[in-house]
């Protein structure tokens, strides 16, 4: 009997454990629907926003971070309820000097948890103004893994696969929750050269054990024609690093795993001796 009402009293111990430490989610998803080429000086981007989690998303809100010379509104959703989308239309206006060609762009969600808690991504797009050339630029951004009292280089490595070389203007998009010491960078790239430039990242209030989506836009212009390619990367938010610090360590929630399952089996010992003791 009292075997029985110990495996009961360890059973309720761990489901508490679990429900206490589970953790409600929100993951939103895009779908975007867009002029492939844009012949006109407006256009319009479409936006349904769906969030798969379990639990509603608040002030939800998308902007459109466009270059120079092009411009949108806003557009608040307010909540967002799981499995319930919502669409948004951004109106879009080009201004007349600005010359054909791809430019990457970004769409910038942000919303909030039940808790106010701030949340942001940023999602990599284009924009294809009257005529269409690839790129000879390409890029790749290391993804790193950071503390969130870290600061860390992210590294983009370029690679120009012109017989000439190219004036790059290199943007970095990150979202709310991180920082970089400087956003835009230029440079020039050779013919056939490969280079690579740092960033210096930190925290600015990411949650630790989130990753967050950044990109690099590679621009530049040829024979009256604008280029533009991205880069992507991801940057996992830690706890418990310490400022420029290299070294691992081991994250809270391990410990705390660890602490708990050797408390439950020194509890588990230690009554099952004390009762093994008294039948004795």
């Amino acid at each position: 009997m009292r075997t029985r009402k110990l495996i009961k009293f360890v059973f309720l111990f761990l489901v508490v454990l679990t429900t206490s430490v589970s953790a409600r989610y929100i993951t939103l998803s895009h779908k975007v629907t867009m002029e492939r080429i844009i012949q006109e000086d407006k256009t319009t981007v479409n936006i349904t926003l769906l969030n798969s989690g379990d639990e509603p998303a608040y002030d939800v809100q998308l902007s459109l971070l466009l270059p120079e010379g092009v411009s949108s509104e806003p557009i608040f959703l307010g909540e967002l309820d799981p499995n319930m989308p919502k669409s948004g239309t951004f109106d879009i206006k080009i201004n007349s000097d600005v010359i054909p060609g791809r430019y990457s762009m970004a769409i910038l969600t942000e919303y909030k948890d039940a808790n106010g808690y701030p949340f942001s991504s940023v999602l990599p797009k284009s924009l294809i103004l009257k005529e269409f050339k690839s790129s000879q630029i390409s890029g790749r951004i290391s993804g790193i893994t950071l503390g969130d009292k870290e600061i860390k280089k992210l590294t983009l490595e370029l690679r120009n696969m012109d017989q000439r070389g190219h004036n790059l203007k290199i943007k970095l998009f990150i979202p709310r929750e991180l920082k970089a010491d400087n956003e835009e960078k230029s440079l020039v790239l050779n013919a056939r050269e490969e280079k690579k430039i740092n960033f210096d990242i930190s925290s600015f209030g990411a949650l630790p054990g989130s990753n967050y989506v950044v990109f690099a836009s590679l621009d530049y212009e040829d024979s009256g024609i604008h280029y533009s390619s991205t880069a992507m990367g991801i940057v996992k938010v830690v706890e418990g690093r310490t400022v420029q610090s290299e070294s691992e360590e081991i994250p809270f929630g391990v410990v705390f795993w660890i602490l708990t399952i050797s408390f439950i089996v020194l509890l588990s010992v230690f009554l099952y001796l004390k009762f093994y003791k008294k039948r004795r």
